[in-house]
């Protein structure tokens, strides 16, 4: 995408959690029952589109920079999911070891890339990130 459009700063949210369940699922801060959405980007621009999922009603998640979007993408467990931030953040975190993440990582290998799979990184970059 920012290949396409230089200059543009891209941050991945809202793709993961189906329409009917943004339509209704909006609780304020604080709620017991309130839902999160995964925010991906580079690290200002996603804590600034974190604060607009937060005023929309749903825990922002940080999952990383954007190259990490893929962990919320089709064929995830979190693609569909409407859950709390601790199990997003869990759903995060096993992607690595599922056989889509497994997939990714082997492409990205093979590609020379590795930014944003393994399951290290997540761990120690942003284990507890977002709310």
């Amino acid at each position: 995408m920012q290949d396409f459009l230089p200059g543009s700063r891209v941050v991945k949210t809202f793709n993961h959690m189906g329409y009917h369940d943004l339509e209704d699922g909006a609780r304020p801060a604080g709620a017991p029952d309130r839902k999160a959405i995964a925010v991906a980007g580079e690290t200002d621009d996603a804590m600034a589109v974190a604060a607009v999922v937060d005023a929309l009603g749903f825990d922002p998640v940080l999952a990383g920079p954007l190259a990490a979007g893929v962990r919320f993408g089709p064929d995830t467990e979190l693609f569909g999911a409407n859950v709390a931030a601790d199990e997003l953040r869990a759903m995060l975190a096993r992607c690595p070891d599922t056989p889509r993440g497994q997939l990714i990582a082997q492409a990205r290998s093979t590609a020379g890339e590795t930014n944003g799979i393994d399951s290290g990184w997540v761990k120690a970059s942003w284990r507890g990130g977002g709310r």
